[in-house]
């Protein structure tokens, strides 16, 4: 008799990969979008401003949700993607944390990044969906179950 151990995919697991594959994807895209002017900045899908910085943010964060789904922390990635991006969505609305880097340019997110008001959104809505799931949702993230073949 054999006995075999399955994971299951819980929503934090689904919702931490999912994340990690889209923030993958758009830094991706914001690594191929050609720059706007000379301050570095790009429009990824002509909405989201994006720089070489932001988008390797944005790679950072897709590959540690990849890697949280298939190491059992999607939970704990869940609710620390949440936390940190719905600060950085609230905190993307104070117009003095934007501090003016070049000639006509708004001035880079506490003198880092290029962000939009598009960004703003999309970093609030993840935040919000990830720490619902994160917070809200108890269980395994992994989860055995033994099998009788």
């Amino acid at each position: 008799m054999l006995q075999r151990t399955e994971t299951t995919w819980s929503i934090n697991r689904i919702v931490a990969l999912t994340l990690g594959i889209a923030f993958t994807l758009v830094a991706i895209v914001g690594y191929l979008t050609p720059m706007e002017n000379s301050t570095g900045v790009r429009a990824a899908f002509g909405i989201f401003d994006v720089d070489t910085i932001h988008s390797t943010i944005h790679l950072l964060f897709g590959i540690l949700g990849i890697a949280a789904a298939f190491t059992g922390y999607s939970r704990t990635y869940n609710q620390a993607f949440g936390v940190i991006y719905i600060v950085l969505g609230l905190l993307g609305l104070i117009p003095a944390l934007y501090f003016p880097a070049y000639g006509h340019d708004n001035g880079l997110f506490l003198g880092l990044i290029h962000l939009s008001i598009a960004d703003h959104i999309l970093h609030l809505v993840g935040g919000l969906v990830a720490a619902v799931v994160g917070f809200g949702l108890v269980g395994n993230t992994r989860a055995t179950r033994r099998a009788n073949i």
